[in-house]
Parts: C-alpha cells; structure tokens; sequence
C-alpha cells in the first residue's frame, strides 16, 4: 500500500485494483514451487484511506464478487487531484 501520502499526491492519477478482504494468507504453493511468505487482504475502505490522505479524491469505486474463476473479492479505485477554483 502507500508508504508516503505526500509522495502519492505528486505524482499521476493512481489506479489501483487488488484483492479485498480481511484475512492473512500464508501460501505453501506458487507456480508449482513451495514458498513461504505472508500477505495480507485489507478492506477496501482501508485502501481509501491513504488516497483521501495524500490529498485524492476518489472518483471510480469497481468491486467484484467472488464467482466463477474468481475465487476472493476484487476491488479497483480511480482517484485524482481535486480541482482548483
């Protein structure tokens, strides 16, 4: 996620789009290795959170269920610089 709002907010409009959710996940397997390491699914309003910091406004709010192939929720956000008066 974002380490530094004031560096986000200098920079160009972010898209982001990521699994969602409230869970740590420890995988065994990838790509046909082992592996070892944790990740963490954050909810969506918490991806917000760090944009709304930064100074953003987020303009596009996509989530998708989980079905067929998509086996978690998938969530992407649009965000840009508020206008100026």
């Amino acid at each position: 996620m974002v380490a530094d709002p004031d560096a986000l907010a200098e920079r160009r409009p972010p898209a982001l789009g990521d699994y969602v959710g409230d869970e740590r996940l420890r995988p065994t397997h990838g790509y046909g290795r082992p592996v070892s390491y944790e990740s963490y699914l954050l909810p969506l309003d918490r991806m917000i959170g760090p944009l709304e910091q930064a100074g953003l406004v987020v303009t596009a709010r996509l989530e998708q269920e989980p079905g067929g192939r998509v086996t978690r929720p998938r969530a992407c956000l649009l965000a840009r610089k508020p206008e100026r008066p």
